[in-house]
């Protein structure tokens, strides 16, 4: 008998103590619709569309804040007007942003502008930013559908396609292949995630195999053979918001796509360097901070018990 407690007791301490590990998770309170979140050094560089979330106003209400430890180190770290700034990503000491029409550079040591692309004549809404390499970016324009790689340095622009609703994007460049994803014809919700070659002139676009489909948001590579796409769900509506939103991953190998649910309206999401996946909440104004393993009870089949997606414990479903 004494054995039997000793064993039971033993089991509820592993599980705990497993559980522990795998909710690590940290939310920042007090941002105002983060949109996109890319890692620094200690911190992340979170953009603001401000207190009233329309993705489209130019009304001088955004900002990109710096998130440090468990609370907003600077709300406004570029004194700069910023209107509706979406997607960040980092090349050396430059961290970029789209705001609506104009790709925005910022030197993050002086804090000062070194880079503006004005394209007002030529962009809908710039959304989602990803390096190609150390000296290029693939920049997505949701109202247009266009997928540009853009050279800074040169300023020059080079149209890769065109997906309705394009938004997430993120490159692989050891296998060569881009991905998009996208909210649908007219954001219906009814978005795909579409791939290409980036530097095999002439490929296009394609929907992958089994693509998911729904209002997609941001896109990060777990790790080799798993993507993670965010879905505001079917409807979007902004004062209201839909009560759950859905992480899609997605195996490359097989094609299967498992969802998980998690809080409404996750935005552009994107991994620290520990592989801890960062969720901007955009209609909580929260930034959602998982540990590595609670990122991997996700998609890994030794801490979910049998296959992805299929975590409970790990994942935030009280809400």
């Amino acid at each position: 008998m004494k054995r039997s407690i000793l064993l039971l007791l033993a089991g509820i301490l592993a599980t705990t103590v497993s559980l522990a590990q795998v909710t690590g998770r940290r939310t920042i309170k007090g941002l105002q619709s983060p949109e996109s979140v890319v890692a620094w050094k200690n911190g992340y560089f979170v953009s603001q569309m401000g207190y009233a979330p329309d993705p489209a106003a130019k009304d001088g209400n955004g900002a990109i804040a710096f998130v440090k430890g468990r609370k907003i180190k600077y709300p406004r770290y570029f004194n700069d007007t910023l209107h509706a700034p979406k997607g960040l990503t980092i090349i050396g000491h430059t961290l970029y942003v789209t705001d609506i029409d104009h790709l925005k550079g910022y030197d993050i040591r002086n804090r000062k502008k070194v880079f503006d692309l004005n394209l007002e004549d030529r962009a809908g809404m710039l959304n989602d930013i990803t390096p190609a390499n150390d000296s290029l970016l693939v920049m997505t324009d949701s109202f247009k559908g266009d997928v540009w790689l853009v050279n800074p340095h040169s300023v020059t622009m080079k149209r890769l396609g065109n997906i309705p609703a394009a938004n997430g994007v993120l490159y692989n460049p050891l296998t060569d292949e881009l991905y998009v994803c996208s909210m649908g014809p007219d954001m219906n919700g009814k978005g795909l995630l579409w791939h290409r070659k980036l530097n095999v002139n002439g490929d296009v676009f394609e929907p992958v195999k089994n693509s998911p489909t729904g209002l997609f948001d941001g896109i990060v590579q777990l790790d080799s053979s798993h993507l993670c796409l965010s879905d505001w769900t079917t409807e979007i509506k902004i004062k209201q918001g839909p009560k759950y939103g859905t992480l899609h991953v997605y195996d490359l190998s097989t094609g299967d796509d498992f969802p998980v649910l998690v809080k409404q309206s996750p935005a552009d999401i994107a991994l620290d360097k520990r592989k801890g996946l960062l969720i901007p909440v955009m209609l909580n104004n929260t930034l959602e901070i998982w540990s590595p393993e609670e990122t991997e009870s996700i998609y890994v089949p030794v801490i979910t018990g049998g296959k992805p997606g299929t975590a409970s414990a790990p994942v935030d479903r009280s809400h």
